[in-house]
Parts: structure tokens; sequence; C-alpha cells
């Protein structure tokens, strides 16, 4: 990830070498997020929604397209064909100073999955979590929805009940610095991860 200069925007590079933006989204991107939400398959709609829906409702777009941006971001992804931008993910995420955790959702077109865009938008989060501060990186996944819990699992999370809520899972990734770190070592090779 390349960030911009002075934004929140960077460049991801996908494994197959094609290059995606990924950019925060912006009081006239409700066009776009509408179209991309459209286009999605009704299971896509309702594994991001939790809902039956085949477009945004309008406050909920109002919304999305005018956070703050301190504590909450809504990106979208966006790769070029044909010399247009097209909209191929979206993420959000909202920060919670007092439970020091980002609390984010992720959703990615049908034709471009399984291309390593959500890996790249997991780790994303991640790094945005890490900078707020969060200790904890979380969200709330339909146990039904096996290409998130996949990605989830890949990406280092856990998974654990909803209380009080048998249809979800929570996928939770902890931030904290490890207290079983070791320090770096003076001189010689240096530390190895025990797993990658």
């Amino acid at each position: 990830m390349a960030p911009a200069p002075g934004d929140f925007a960077g460049v991801l590079r996908l494994p197959a070498g094609a290059d995606v933006t990924l950019r925060p989204v912006s009081p006239d991107d409700g066009g776009a997020l509408q179209a991309y939400v459209r286009a999605l398959s009704q299971q896509s709609r309702y594994n991001r929604f939790f809902a039956a829906l085949n477009e945004l409702p309008p406050s909920e777009l109002e919304h999305v397209t005018h956070l703050d941006r301190h504590c909450e971001l809504a990106l979208l992804a966006e790769t070029c064909i044909l010399g247009a931008p097209l909209v191929i993910a979206e993420a959000r995420y909202a920060f919670s100073r007092e439970r020091r955790e980002c609390e984010f959702a992720l959703s990615i077109a049908d034709a471009w999955r399984g291309k390593g865009i959500g890996t790249l938008i997991m780790a994303d989060m991640e790094r945005r979590a890490r900078s707020l501060g969060a200790e904890r990186l979380v969200a709330d996944v339909l146990r039904s929805n096996e290409p998130m819990k996949a990605l989830a699992r890949k990406a280092g999370f856990t998974l654990a009940d909803v209380p009080r809520d048998a249809k979800l899972i929570r996928i939770v990734k902890d931030l904290a610095p490890s207290r079983t770190a070791r320090p770096p070592r003076v001189g010689g090779a240096p530390n190895l991860p025990l797993a990658a």
C-alpha cells in the first residue's frame, strides 16, 4: 500500500499485477457507490448488509458519503476498465475510543473475488486501525458467509459466537503489542517470526 500525500488514498497491487486505487468515499460518490451495490449479487448484498435490499436507502447513502473521517471512514476500491473507473470493492470502519476497537465491514464485487483484493483491504483496515490506537479489529459476519470467514481466518482473525444472535459470528484480530515479544538482537542475525 502506497499512501498518497495528505490523503487517505493509496494504490494496492493485486497478485496478478493490476493496480487498484483505495480511496475515501466523497460526497460526489453517491452514484458510484449505489451502482456498485446494485451490481452485487443478491447473496452478496445480503452477506454485506444482513438484509434483502437492492440498493442503499437514501438516508444510508447520505450518511456514508458524509462521514467525518476522524473515527469513521468509507472506502472505495477502484480499477480502470477501458479508461473509466470501476468500483470493485467497498469497506467501512468505525473506531470506538472507549472500547479501543475498530469495527469494519467489507464487500467485493462478485467478478473480483479470489483475486487478492480482500486480503489487501483487510491488511489496510488493520493498518488504519493500528494508527488510530485500536487494540482489536472486529466485524460481525453472517455464520453462512463462508467466503468472509475463510478470508478472516487467512488474515489471522479468530471466530467467536455473537451472544443473542445465532445467525452471526464475530471475527476478531488482536492488535495489541505482544507482551511476550522478544527484544531485537544486537548484532548477528535478526529475530525471525516463527510463522508467516
